[in-house]
């Protein structure tokens, strides 16, 4: 501990405030060196003792808020960036203060501290200085001062737990009087050690792959099918799962419609039902960018019985379409996997039919060609 200038009247009130200013400064930039990601509050209070000139140790209490993150990714650079705080000056220390004539404090804070990652278990020095706002000390009462300080950027390469400790301090102090000069107290500086037995540990978070794994969406699907040719619609009822890829938004999963019955009408006026089934050729593909859902879904579609007043006239097992039809699909706008959505087709084609019987031609009049619509709805299904 070095001191440029001693004076008998220093007090303990004066070097206690300079101490909790400055280490509450020091302690709230280093939480600055874990951020990026969304920030929790964090809070931690300490006991230190300070050695001042001719006084010896002081304790003195500080209470650190800040921000910290859960989460930091790996191999991305942790930007370094400022963090305020604020200590509560009290009434006492302000008579001190007033008793040598400060009118002002000014100030810095090396901060000690350390942060251990996987990438350095045994703990990495992350010294910090922080500069006090100048503030003016009032003549009476209790009165608050802002510290501010400024991280390092850093990066952690190896994934697992990270720890936030705050150390000991050494403070450079410069209380000064109403013309600009020193005050009684001088230019002088302090070494602050942490009281043993205490948590110091500030925050913890979690470093984690730069390349998250993909996330896992189960669907309930209902929604209506607009058959343009037989002109009637087809209830479209299922479920499909998907996965979805953070780091490429893509999508890939599995639509499962259930069996339905279409109301259909031949030339415009002659009611005819078609029971229908769907089958699921290959994977269902997609696309989530910029917030929205884009997907394509190829179907199968089987007609197992076509009837005229309830009077089968073709169809069977083996009538289906000639080719898988090609559904795309839009969200037309933003989709929140976690909450589902709508997803609708503006214009899909349905093949032929083929192998329906007799009327196979006629049959597939009601189905086949272009101006087919569908409207969906996603709702996310509750995990057992």
């Amino acid at each position: 501990m070095r001191a440029t200038r001693r004076r008998a009247g220093r007090t303990a009130g004066n070097a206690a405030v300079a101490c909790a200013v400055a280490l509450a400064s020091g302690a709230a930039a280093l939480a600055g060196t874990a951020a990026p990601a969304a920030a929790e509050p964090v809070s931690l209070t300490l006991g230190y003792h300070c050695v001042f000139p001719l006084i010896g140790p002081e304790p003195v209490s500080v209470k650190i808020s800040t921000d910290v993150p859960k989460t930091v990714v790996s191999g991305q650079q942790v930007p370094g960036f400022t963090v305020d705080s604020v200590s509560t000056v009290g009434a006492g220390s302000t008579r001190g203060l007033a008793a040598v004539g400060t009118a002002r404090l000014d100030g810095t804070a090396l901060a000690k501290a350390s942060i251990t990652v996987p990438d350095v278990p045994s703990g990495l020095a992350v010294p910090v200085t922080s500069k006090l706002d100048t503030t003016a000390v009032p003549a009476e009462g209790a009165f608050d001062v802002h510290a501010r300080g400024t991280t390092v950027p850093l990066t952690f390469r190896k994934t697992g737990k990270g720890t936030i400790r705050v150390g000991d301090l050494v403070l450079t102090l410069a209380p000064s009087i109403g013309d600009g000069g020193p005050s009684g107290l001088g230019t002088f500086e302090s070494e602050c050690t942490q009281d043993p037995g205490q948590d110091d540990v500030l925050a913890t978070f979690d470093v984690v792959d730069s390349t998250p794994a993909s996330t896992h969406h189960d669907y309930t699907v209902r929604g209506t099918a607009a058959v343009k040719a037989g002109a009637g619609t087809v209830p479209l009822n299922g479920s499909l799962s998907a996965d979805i890829d953070p780091g490429t938004g893509n999508v890939t999963g599995a639509l499962d419609l259930a069996p339905a019955t279409a109301a259909l009408k031949a030339w415009g006026f002659l009611p005819v039902t078609a029971d229908v089934a769907f089958g699921s050729p290959g994977t269902t593909t997609g696309r989530l960018a910029g917030g929205a859902l884009t997907a394509d879904a190829a179907l199968d579609v089987r007609v197992t019985s076509f009837a005229v007043f309830g009077l089968p006239v073709g169809g069977g097992d083996q009538c289906r379409t000639a080719a898988p039809a090609d559904v795309p699909l839009d969200s037309g706008g933003p989709f929140d996997p976690a909450l589902g959505g709508r997803l609708a087709s503006t214009g899909f084609t349905l093949p032929p039919l083929q192998d329906c019987g007799a009327l196979t031609p006629l049959l597939g009049s009601l189905t086949a060609g272009p101006g087919n619509t569908a409207d969906l709805t996603l709702t996310p299904k509750e995990q057992g």
